[in-house]
């Protein structure tokens, strides 16, 4: 929940902004470390990574296309590119509380409910959290969402792979019906309201309980 503390506008870093080298490690978004570590040393992750790499995102995909026959599953789904820019700072001028910006985009396939044919989406997220580990302080700057971790330590994956999730669609369709196959017209005549496979399956991965 918001407070009515006053916000404050700027993203307060430590040191100068020091990407990580991608090439030289081997995955800088799987390395644990307390939210305060990372906001005190200022961290910029830029990566690109694949769908293949965040495990409950490639649950999610794997299960909606296996709605459709196997000839028509896209071969390299699993390969989809996901660019990711992840920023570490300090939400407070008084740098107490850690904070999370970033920009988060990636062209997945997934299955149109409309005439359950695959084909490509494409998910962009805007982050702006403050990272709030088990038992901290709960108030809140306006600008900034509030994002509970399960532990002390944060993998910036994992957060990555959540985003993703959230930024799905419940319903993912083609822009213009006339792009759908010839089940567009059937499926439209099903009851209205009624809930996809998929979409259920997303609901209950974004349920927190």
């Amino acid at each position: 929940m918001l407070s009515n503390q006053t916000s404050v506008p700027t993203f307060f870093d430590s040191m100068e902004n020091c990407p990580y080298d991608a090439r030289a490690m081997a995955n800088p978004l799987t390395d644990r470390a307390l939210p305060a570590q990372l906001a005190a040393s200022g961290q910029v992750i830029e990566t690109k990574g694949k769908l293949s790499e965040f495990p409950r995102l490639k649950m999610l995909v794997e299960a909606d296309l296996a709605r459709v026959t196997r000839a028509k599953i896209p071969q390299k789904w699993r390969d989809a590119p996901i660019d990711i820019r992840l920023a570490f700072g300090w939400a407070d001028v008084r740098r107490q509380i850690p904070a999370l910006e970033g920009q988060i985009s990636a062209r997945i396939d997934a299955v149109c409910q409309r005439c359950l044919e695959p084909f490509e989406i494409s998910l962009n997220a805007q982050l702006k959290l403050m990272l709030l580990i088990p038992g901290g302080d709960a108030t809140a700057f306006e600008e900034y969402e509030i994002w509970e971790t399960a532990e002390d330590t944060v993998r910036p994956l994992d957060i990555v792979d959540e985003v993703l999730i959230m930024a799905m669609p419940l319903s993912a369709a083609h822009d213009d019906s006339a792009m759908c196959g010839p089940l567009a017209k059937k499926l439209l005549t099903e009851e209205p309201g009624k809930v996809r496979p998929f979409a259920d399956l997303k609901s209950q991965m974004r349920d927190p309980n």
